[in-house]
């Protein structure tokens, strides 16, 4: 991440959990120099505006989830790495979940993120298709043409508007609630494709009845 002064960093820490808590559409620059103590004058100084916060915040997600998400492409996980790995995705993308839940408003009022929202989304699918591949090529999986590039294309969709979904559908939940099932949901997409169905169903019983 960027080096910054330390107000800068606070004002950031402090935007990040309002925006996550009461939503972004929800806080003004005024709320979050409000909570810090400071002056909306002095906020201003730092940052010009809630949208200046924003694309900052948008950086470090973008820096932490292209660290994540490149990680299997460099070098391809064992099985057992697959699912560990699932979870520190879904736990990056709930650590910056605002951007996740208000997508279409922000990138509406702030153009230049749709194509930053873009080039992630790309990066999802590339490390699905990564992650798919090599349990292809370990004789885990089995695919039709074309198959293996769908798939991919719909996990990433998944990793992208899972929090939405959910929120719609179930409401509030426990973080780790929400996270576990979104891992849970990413394993059954691939359950058609796994060779071993009784083994497959075996993982998904006992990952099921461990979280509950």
């Amino acid at each position: 991440m960027p080096e910054r002064s330390a107000t800068k960093s606070k004002i950031l820490a402090t935007s990040l959990a309002l925006f996550n808590n009461e939503g972004e559409s929800n806080i003004s620059s005024v709320d979050i120099a409000s909570v810090i103590g400071i002056s909306p004058g002095n906020l201003y100084y730092h940052y010009k505006g809630k949208d200046e916060i924003i694309l900052a915040l948008f950086e470090d997600f973008e820096e932490e989830i292209r660290q994540v998400l490149s990680a299997p492409i460099n070098a391809p996980l064992n099985m057992a790495d697959n699912w560990v790995y699932l979870y520190i995705i879904f736990e990056e993308i709930f650590d910056f979940r605002f951007f996740y839940r208000n997508q279409a408003e922000l990138v509406g009022r702030i153009p230049t993120l749709r194509t930053k929202f873009a080039n992630i989304l790309a990066l999802k699918e590339r490390t699905a298709l990564s992650l798919l591949s090599k349990l292809h090529s370990d004789g885990h999986l089995h695919f039709d043409e074309g198959e293996k590039q769908a798939l991919a294309g719909r996990i990433a969709q998944h990793f992208t508007f899972w929090l939405q979904y959910h929120d719609l559908r179930y409401g509030t939940s426990p973080p780790k609630s929400l996270i576990d099932q979104g891992v849970f949901m990413t394993l059954v997409q691939i359950t058609p494709y796994w060779k071993d169905e009784k083994g497959y169903a075996a993982l998904l019983q006992e990952f099921a009845e461990d979280k509950v």
